[in-house]
């Protein structure tokens, strides 16, 4: 793993951490941006410099902050105590990269390793924010495994052999209807949406209307 140092002037030299018990993760919510620009931003808040001690690109870089010991200012009530990484990007409304993901939860299994222990979370369980945002890939980060590519065509076509005759009676009387093209997407997790036109097929839902 390699680790881009950076030269920052700060505006101060922030205090040594003591304690090391969390390490959270947060975005920018913003692309195109670097950790100098970063910099400058928390310059311009009246801070130290860059309040986290990574930054992690999208395209895999991984560039130095605040030097590991020093107290962090990005995690109101946290930073006395715990390392920050942001992550370029805005994910309440785009996704992240193959690239950013791995060196991500490289860098997070490093931490891990010397830290044993330590806490892992997301800004956002901290302090009322939405960071790192919705589309934040946290469990893998913090497993460093990904979910297998599903093939387009991964859907079984067919039931379970022990459901197989009940599957055939619910086409038979129209409960399930499929794609038209022979999939009935048998293994598919169950929705509300599903239970609702299950109901409706099956005579269960009957609205009344005041008389």
């Amino acid at each position: 793993m390699n680790i881009i140092e950076s030269t920052y002037k700060w505006a101060y030299t922030p205090s040594t951490r003591k304690s090391t018990t969390h390490l959270i993760l947060h975005h920018a919510a913003a692309s195109n941006v670097t950790a100098q620009t970063i910099h400058g931003w928390h310059l311009g808040n009246g801070w130290a410099g860059i309040a986290y001690h990574y930054y992690v690109t999208k395209g895999g870089s991984i560039y130095r902050g605040r030097p590991e010991n020093w107290l962090g200012g990005h995690t109101t009530n946290y930073n006395s105590c715990s390392i920050g990484i942001c992550f370029e990007g805005n994910f309440d409304n785009e996704t992240m990269t193959a690239a950013q993901r791995e060196a991500g939860a490289e860098l997070v299994a490093d931490i891990k390793k010397r830290y044993p222990g330590i806490n892992v979370g997301k800004h956002g369980w901290y302090n009322a924010t939405a960071c790192p945002g919705r589309n934040f890939p946290f469990d893998e980060i913090v497993s460093g495994k990904t979910q297998e590519p599903v093939e387009d065509n991964a859907e079984s076509k067919e039931p379970s052999e022990w459901a197989r005759a009940s599957c055939d009676k619910a086409i038979a009387a129209g409960v399930f209807q499929g794609d038209g093209h022979g999939n009935y997407m048998w293994q598919e997790p169950f929705t509300r949406e599903m239970a609702a036109v299950l109901m409706d097929r099956l005579g269960l839902i009957n609205n009344k209307t005041e008389e």
